[in-house]
C-alpha cells in the first residue's frame, strides 16, 4: 500500500493517524472473497473509522453508507479506511486476526507504534515499507501545512489549490476547521484521507487568525 506511505508531518501530527488496507490477492485467493471482505467491513464499521470508501462509491463524506460500500465490492475486493485512535486500530487488527479469513492486512502509521501493536497482538509482520522522502525540485512544492493534507490522499486527488482555498476560508471565518476538513475529503474516493487529522491542521490556521486579530485590537 505504497500510496499511503508519503503522509507528511511532524511525529506529533502523525501519531493518531492510521490507515488500514485489507485485500485478497489477485489469482491467488480472490475468488469467493467478497463475503470475507464484507465481514471485515462490518468489523471496521462497528469500531468506527474516521473515513472509509471505495473507488466505486466514493467515501462516506460523499454521502454513501456502509451497505453501499459492501455491495460495490468488485472481483478483487479491498477494504480501505482511516482511523484516528491507536485503541481503535488495535482492536480492528485483533478482531480481523480472530476472523482468520486468510486476507492480506496492511497497516500504515508510525513504524514503532505499529511494531509495538504487532508484538502485543502476537503478530509477526511480513514486511515493512518506508518512504524515502521527496526528491527533485522540492522548492516547487506547496507549504508543509498544505502537504500535511494533500499527502493524505496517496492517489493525488486532493488539489493543493482546494486546500489553500480551505485555509483561506478558515482564516476568514467562512468555515470551521471541521467544515474545511470535510470539504477537502470529497475528492479522495478510497477513504484513506483522515479528516480528523486535517481538522487539526486547519485549527492551527484558525488559531493563528484569531491571535492576529487580537493583536490588532
Amino acid at each position: 500500500m505504497t500510496h499511503s506511505l508519503h503522509r507528511r508531518g511532524t511525529a506529533e501530527s502523525l501519531k493518531n493517524d492510521y490507515v488500514l488496507l485489507v485485500t485478497a490477492a489477485a489469482d491467488v485467493n480472490h475468488v469467493g472473497s467478497k463475503e470475507k471482505l464484507r465481514k471485515v467491513l462490518e468489523v471496521v464499521w462497528d469500531i468506527g473509522p474516521s473515513n472509509i470508501g471505495s473507488y466505486d462509491t466514493g467515501t462516506v463524506y460523499a454521502g454513501v453508507n456502509i451497505e453501499e460500500i459492501k455491495a460495490a465490492l468488485n472481483e478483487i475486493p479491498r477494504v480501505r479506511c482511516a482511523f484516528s485512535s491507536r485503541e481503535k486500530i488495535k482492536e480492528v487488527i485483533r478482531r480481523i486476526k480472530e476472523l482468520d479469513l486468510g486476507m492480506s492486512v496492511t497497516v500504515q502509521g508510525p513504524t514503532e507504534d505499529i511494531l509495538e501493536m504487532s508484538r502485543e497482538l502476537g503478530i509477526k509482520p511480513h514486511s515493512v515499507n518506508l518512504s524515502l522522502d521527496i526528491w527533485g525540485k522540492t522548492g516547487d512544492l506547496p507549504s508543509d501545512d498544505v502537504l500535511e493534507v494533500v499527502t493524505q490522499c496517496g492517489h493525488g486527488l486532493i488539489s493543493r489549490y482546494l486546500v489553500e482555498k480551505a485555509i483561506a476560508e478558515v482564516k476568514a471565518g467562512k468555515k470551521t476547521p471541521r467544515q474545511a476538513a470535510e470539504m477537502v475529503a470529497h475528492p479522495c474516493v478510497c477513504g484513506i484521507y483522515n479528516p480528523d487529522r486535517a481538522e487539526e491542521v486547519f485549527k492551527r490556521y484558525a488559531l493563528a487568525s484569531a491571535e492576529a486579530a487580537a493583536t490588532k485590537e
